[in-house]
């Protein structure tokens, strides 16, 4: 009678503990490498989003008013870095990293803030938002004649 080993004979494939390790440590120091540059916001990045934020609120307010029959004011506070539709208690707080600057119709800005008034028929009072963060700078136009809302880069 053949006699049968207790214990099977060990195998060749497989990883060894000191192969596992090496593994592991490289997988730590590639992550320790990117995790800043993915975490970390680029300045484009910065002002892509804050530009689309403050154009939003302005589109928004044009269609509340061709919606509603009624004109609506946005108004731009270039010192606080704040925007908002009049008669709402949301405000829009930009990155305190942007530099904004606004021009609009003097008859409807009030203390500091600009003020452009979409009007129910699609018209607005026009004007300008400028935001600039180091060298990248995008310019919110807009329009008078159709309250037309851009968004322009450099």
């Amino acid at each position: 009678m053949a006699r049968m080993p207790i214990f099977p004979p060990p195998r060749a494939n497989g990883y060894t503990l000191a192969e596992l390790l090496v593994v592991l440590v490289i997988l730590g120091l590639l992550t320790a490498i990117a995790a800043p540059r993915i975490a970390t916001r680029s300045d484009a990045q910065v002002m892509r989003q804050q530009s689309m934020r403050l154009a939003s609120l302005l589109r928004s307010a044009r269609l509340e008013a061709r919606r509603e029959g009624l004109s609506r004011k946005v108004y731009i506070d270039p010192q606080a870095g704040m925007a908002w539709i009049d008669g709402e208690a949301r405000r829009l707080r930009l990155d305190p990293a942007v530099s904004l600057t606004a021009t609009g119709a003097e008859r409807e800005s009030s203390g500091g803030a600009i003020g452009i008034r979409f009007f129910a028929n699609g018209m607005s009072t026009g004007g300008e938002a400028n935001l600039q963060l180091g060298a990248i700078k995008r310019t919110i136009a807009v329009i008078w004649a159709d309250g037309e809302v851009r968004l322009e880069e450099g």
